[in-house]
């Protein structure tokens, strides 16, 4: 039985090394590749990446030993997840009251990504997954096939603290670094709306993952890194791999002693590229509706669009069918309108008679105009 408990790991970072950081890669490996290739990652970089390596992605096993791979190079810091955790944690205590749950979830993700980390790790092992006892039957093939992979994950750090920024999953429930230490790996991974949750000021930059930054916005939807001066918080997660419009983010700092105002970032998604053709100007007023305030009434049912009421804001609007969840929830949707100039490269997330739902710059919103591929 591998045990889970809370690590904090003092790292002193020399001062001329850029630190780059990512979180929330859930096995999307070409993601993590491509970020790294378009920040020129190399030997005198440190990076940083803050939990959930796994699951809810394509290739899971293979970003964790590619993960694993990075390691030996020195200069990979990468912290646990509460995915990573809560996966390694029921593996070991899969049993006959428990499994026919984790079945129907693993069954959920083959429909959502087509696998699962638990079913990639059967695999290797020569089973199939196709009812709860074949979990059950692998169980112990898995366990000690993957005991390398197992063991790295149970031994990475809950927290690393530098000179000036502090790395940690979801969150830290103690203002106090040294407090957190008898704290659960669960209490510091999964720590839900942590920059708005927690009543602490930091002194130092909290860098967190965990919570996408698209559910701490109320009016209009964005995917990029979101630093709280107020309480030092800086937040990553760009719902990748868990939102169909998120990113995968890497956070650049340019020297451990730099200015926050010197911080930046990159991203990369695989969503479709086009020109815009056309200019159009924002809108002044729009519904945001997240997973946080999905809750919707349907007022009349359309062919293509559907006229509905936002429970939460009271605001009625029409919305794409392909966005309702159920008769009584939607999928995250905003009728925001882009501010878009006319060669401005987009991400085309979906399209219907009215126009293109895009991402801009990070940013989600209604593009009306002709498109040219990019």
């Amino acid at each position: 039985m591998i045990e889970l408990t809370t690590k904090i790991e003092q790292i002193t970072v020399e001062p001329g090394k850029r630190i780059l950081v990512t979180s929330d890669i859930h096995g999307h490996l070409s993601y993590l590749k491509k970020v790294l290739e378009k920040a020129s990652f190399c030997d005198n970089d440190i990076l940083f990446i803050v939990g959930d390596m796994i699951e809810k992605g394509p290739e899971n096993l293979k970003t964790l030993r590619y993960v694993m791979e990075l390691c030996k190079q020195g200069n990979v810091i990468p912290l646990i997840g509460n995915v990573d955790a809560y996966r390694l944690k029921l593996i070991y205590e899969l049993s006959e009251e428990n499994v026919c749950g984790f079945y129907n979830y693993v069954l959920n993700l083959r429909q959502w990504t087509g696998t699962s980390f638990y079913e990639e790790l059967a695999a290797e092992c020569g089973y199939t997954i196709n009812s709860p006892d074949d979990i059950l039957l692998s169980k112990q093939a898995v366990i000690n096939h993957f005991e390398d992979e197992f063991k790295f994950l149970a031994n990475l750090p809950t927290v690393a603290e530098t000179q000036n920024y502090v790395f940690v999953h979801g969150g830290l429930p103690e203002k106090k670094i040294s407090d957190n230490i008898d704290k659960n790996v669960f209490e510091l991974t999964k720590f839900d709306a942590f920059a708005e949750r927690t009543s602490d000021v930091f002194d130092k930059y909290v860098i967190a993952g965990h919570w996408p930054v698209v559910l701490y916005g109320s009016d209009i939807p964005q995917m990029n890194p979101i630093i709280n001066r107020d309480k030092k918080i800086i937040s990553i997660d760009g719902g990748c791999g868990v939102k169909k419009d998120g990113q995968l983010n890497l956070l650049i700092i340019p020297d451990i002693n730099c200015s926050v105002d010197d911080i930046t970032h990159i991203c990369y998604d695989e969503i479709p590229m086009a020109y815009a053709l056309d200019s159009q100007k924002p809108s002044i007023d729009s519904v945001y509706i997240s997973w946080l305030n999905k809750e919707i009434r349907i007022l009349e049912k359309g062919e293509e669009f559907s006229y509905i009421e936002h429970m939460k804001s009271g605001r009625k609007l029409h919305i794409p069918n392909s966005y309702l969840r159920n008769e009584t929830e939607c999928f995250d949707y905003t009728d925001y309108v882009l501010p878009v100039k006319k060669g401005d490269r987009l991400s085309i997330i979906s399209k219907n008679s009215k126009g293109y739902i895009a991402k801009k710059e990070g940013i989600i919103g209604w593009y009306c105009g002709d498109l040219e591929n990019g």
